[in-house]
């Protein structure tokens, strides 16, 4: 009796031996993959080479830092309510952080409060979001490029006479940084040029052709003028053509694309250069510390380069001539 009690113990010792040994498969609930960054960048435009590099930029830098982006624009024309709501819609998809570039920085501002009450950080690139939310501003020293362009200016027009400027608007801090260096430049430096009141044409080169043929009606004498993005330099150099006065007027310019063209064939004398890849790359750069709760300095400046017929073909101008 006790072998037999013996026996039916080490048989269930065993069998419980060998289950314990066989893999058992235990349910467990799926660990959902973890969800990208998502950080949409909404523009001034996108109907323009400058932004399509911008773009360009920005898709690398989200390859390399493999986050999801979004990027759109107003089209020509619109209104900053459009982009208003683009940003708005932005946010009802609870980014984790948002790239900006303001038409109108006072009428966004309750939206950026918006993102700051929620977390989400603010980057402003080109033109920028003139608020203290933004966490940075990743730009050219625009003021610094209207100020070498009126250096140039003055080097060309032998330091005296009349020079016109038109630039994209009076709200933007592209507009405003780009006329002021100009127009600062030139009536503190060089007392002998007198600089005409600054125009504005809303971006576009049929509006900057006709405030351009007007300026040079109007002045006879006008020996410069100065269009502070691509499509007011086409605008100028359309109207002198017009006017026959190519051999009577130095224009300078802003930006590549049309622009370099121009320069190439000797109808515009030169032009400052930014480097819109650069800027798109560095503001998803500056969005992603962000989130990660990283500091960015308070300005990212992407840099910008004057170039004319003598150094166009410069491998460091090339890379910023996009088309």
């Amino acid at each position: 009796m006790k072998r037999l009690l013996i026996v039916g113990v080490s048989l269930t010792f065993i069998m419980n031996l060998c289950m314990a040994m066989v893999p058992q498969t235990i349910p467990i609930e799926k660990i959902p993959a973890e969800e990208k960054i998502y950080i949409p960048i909404i523009t001034k435009a996108i109907e323009s080479p400058f932004w399509n590099a911008v773009q360009q930029g920005a898709e690398k830098a989200a390859s390399d830092f493999d986050l999801d982006i979004s990027f759109e624009g107003t089209k020509r024309g619109a209104t900053a309510e459009e982009q208003l709501d683009m940003l708005r819609k932005a946010l009802d998809r609870k980014p984790q952080a948002i790239v900006f570039s303001a038409l109108d920085s006072r009428a966004a501002t309750p939206y950026l409060e918006e993102a700051s009450e929620s977390g989400i950080p603010i980057i402003g690139f080109d033109s920028g979001v003139d608020s203290p939310i933004v966490k940075t501003t990743v730009a050219t020293d625009n003021y610094g490029a209207g100020a070498l362009a009126a250096e140039k200016m003055a080097q060309l027009i032998g330091g005296k006479g009349k020079v016109g400027v038109i630039v994209l608007d009076r709200s933007s801090r592209v507009g405003i940084d780009r006329g002021d260096g100009f127009v600062d430049t030139l009536t503190q430096e060089y007392p002998n040029i007198e600089v005409l009141p600054v125009a504005y044409n809303e971006g576009d080169d049929i509006r900057s052709k006709e405030i351009a043929r007007d300026i040079i009606i109007a002045n006879s004498d006008i020996k410069g003028m100065f269009g502070a993005n691509e499509n007011t330099a086409i605008g100028i150099m359309n109207a002198v053509k017009e006017l026959n006065k190519e051999d009577q007027i130095v224009i300078i310019g802003f930006d590549a694309a049309r622009v370099a063209d121009a320069v190439k064939a000797g109808c515009i004398a030169g032009a400052i250069a930014q480097n819109p890849v650069e800027m798109g790359y560095k503001s998803v750069e500056a969005a992603y510390r962000a989130y990660k709760g990283e500091r960015n300095p308070e300005f990212i400046d992407t840099g910008f380069k004057w170039y004319d017929q003598s150094n166009i073909d410069d491998p460091e101008i090339q890379k910023l001539l996009y088309e």
